[in-house]
């Protein structure tokens, strides 16, 4: 049996030894026998009960690890990701390539059967119009139009003349209101 005792001064374990050697001088604790109630009883189940014989060897706990052994754990980890990735690849590779969609050819002023200078009066219009939602607070719907009808672009600089047309038809079907 091994006891502890702890206090914050050696007057207090002393207390402790004290009143410990006076339960033991004055005898066994008197048990009142406890009714028996109709419950079934409760059983320990194997794992939990306790063992006869003690541990002869101790568990241990886990040694820290070293510079260089987690150095290789993370040399080990790389690898593993590298090989993922060539699988991945791999998968990749042996999967089919998906058929290109046809891009259809840009619309130029003589395929819209426009005239340049009515096309160029359409850009300036809708330029415009585009400048005057913007500072109106319709910034959102401006990015729309630019970016659906212009291929991404940002600005209206970046627009080739032809897709006025289009954003032009969208104003004027009540895009900007």
């Amino acid at each position: 049996m091994k006891i502890t005792f702890e206090g914050k001064t050696i007057q207090e374990i002393l207390d402790q030894v004290r009143s410990l050697i006076a339960l033991e001088l004055a005898g066994p604790p008197v048990v009142t026998p406890v009714p028996e109630t109709t419950a079934p009883e409760a059983t320990v189940p194997e794992a939990i009960a306790p063992v006869d014989k003690p541990v002869e060897k101790p568990v241990e706990k886990p040694k820290a690890r070293t510079p260089k052994q987690l150095e290789n754990d993370e040399r080990l980890r790389e690898r593993a990701l590298a090989k993922q990735a060539e699988k991945k690849a791999a998968k990749v590779a042996k999967a089919p390539a998906p058929e290109p969609k046809p891009v259809p050819p840009p619309a130029t002023a003589e395929s819209l059967g426009l005239d340049p200078a009515e096309v160029v009066k359409v850009r300036q219009k809708t330029i415009e119009d585009l400048q005057s939602a913007y500072a109106n607070g319709f910034q959102k719907e401006v990015f729309e139009l630019l970016s659906r009808f212009g291929n991404g672009a940002k600005s209206f600089r970046e627009l080739p003349p032809e897709s006025f047309v289009p954003i032009r038809e969208a104003i004027d079907n009540g895009a900007l209101t």
